[in-house]
């Protein structure tokens, strides 16, 4: 197979590092993004300056490129369904619409037998006091809208029956959600995965990953967690990938709780914000695992060189007078790599880039790192 010209749509940051790799290896990139100057202008890849449901340019993707992928979820799946007709996307439409709607999602986790936690169900024409109290799930719950949330966006709390009045007046008309247990969880951690055309499947070993305000801040790997807990977290992965036919790569991320037992929370079939440190802690970044894969290429299991962690880099930090003088500081220490999107405006909770440590004294640098961009 013969893969020269590959289509991404979107335009971000995911966008921005798949690019720059893809044209590492003499590919030629057409991304379609609405905006003026999204991240991924400032690489090599050609941008269109169109929607992602404008029809002239998906047919000049689908008459240009060999392949076509994209960086996020939010994507109109008829757009890809109607190209998908002419031309291979990795991964499928079927795979986006599944990780589009967390009712569709868990459902398919539990068709593999893989756990979740406890949910049911819900929309607004439904008395919630009563659905609550006939599921017999305990409080403190979280109300998460099907589709559409990303980044803690559409979740809503649940501390209390108290609260569940008020919560409904919160809720958007018209939405459909879902309603689920909150985990008491000992760590939160992904997967990355992946399987080329020719039925190899490779992985990342599991990362782990702290959040802040319901946005990623640390990732670390590997997960400190025990040997045994890796091995399951990646065999129910893999048994997950299997299940929905991929090809391409997704990104599991799954909560370990109190009795040490796994359950698969979400997915992103793309790169993941968590597996930004693979660039320089691997001999191939889940980006290099994607492009391989959309290239026609056999993939293997990734070698690591280095225990590490990153960190996220939000506008609240931008915001400072001296950011870019911390950054420069950051920069000059030996294995210290800082990563910028090259977005024009900092905004409070947007991800404006990431600093990577190679270290093999985690507490000690994440504390020093913390200590610096906090």
């Amino acid at each position: 197979m013969n893969i020269n010209t590959i289509g991404i749509l979107g335009g971000g940051q995911l966008c921005q590092m798949l690019s720059e790799y893809l044209t590492s290896k003499n590919k030629k990139v057409y991304f379609i993004d609405p905006s003026e100057n999204p991240p991924a202008k400032s690489t090599n890849a050609i941008h269109i300056k169109k929607q992602y449901d404008d029809s002239e340019s998906l047919k000049f993707l689908s008459k240009k490129c060999d392949v076509i992928t994209y960086e996020f979820e939010n994507i109109p799946i008829k757009s890809l369904e109607e190209i998908e007709k002419k031309i291979n996307i990795f991964p499928s439409s079927y795979i986006l619409s599944i990780s589009q709607n967390r009712l569709n999602e868990k459902s398919n986790f539990i068709k593999c037998g893989i756990k979740t936690p406890k949910f049911i169900s819900f929309s607004k024409n439904e008395n919630l006091k009563d659905l609550i109290r006939q599921s017999k799930m305990k409080f403190p719950l979280i109300i998460k809208t099907n589709t559409m949330g990303y980044d803690g966006k559409g979740q809503f709390k649940l501390e209390n029956p108290n609260e569940i009045e008020k919560t409904f007046s919160d809720l958007p008309n018209n939405t459909k959600f879902i309603i689920e247990e909150k985990i008491n969880f000992n760590k939160e951690i992904s997967v990355i995965i992946g399987k080329d055309i020719h039925g190899n499947i490779a992985n990342f070993e599991p990362i782990e990953n702290i959040h802040k305000n319901g946005i990623l801040d640390i990732s670390i790997f590997p997960a400190r967690i025990s040997d045994e807990i890796k091995k399951n977290a990646i065999k129910l992965s893999a048994k997950f990938i299997e299940q929905i036919e991929l090809i391409g790569i997704v990104a599991i991320e799954m909560f370990l709780d109190n009795n040490e037992n796994i359950l698969f929370n979400e997915i992103a079939p793309r790169p993941h914000n968590s597996g930004h440190l693979t660039i320089e802690s691997h001999s191939m970044s889940q980006f290099g695992m994607l492009g391989k894969i959309i290239s026609g290429e056999n993939i293997y299991n990734p070698v690591s060189k280095k225990t590490g962690f990153m960190k996220n880099l939000l506008g609240d930090f931008f915001m400072k007078k001296n950011c870019n003088d911390i950054l420069n500081e950051i920069a000059s220490r030996p294995n210290h790599f800082v990563k910028l999107y090259n977005k024009e405006e900092a905004k409070i909770g947007r991800k404006m880039g990431h600093v990577t440590v190679l270290t093999d004294e985690i507490k000690r640098d994440l504390v020093n790192i913390n200590n610096l961009i906090s």
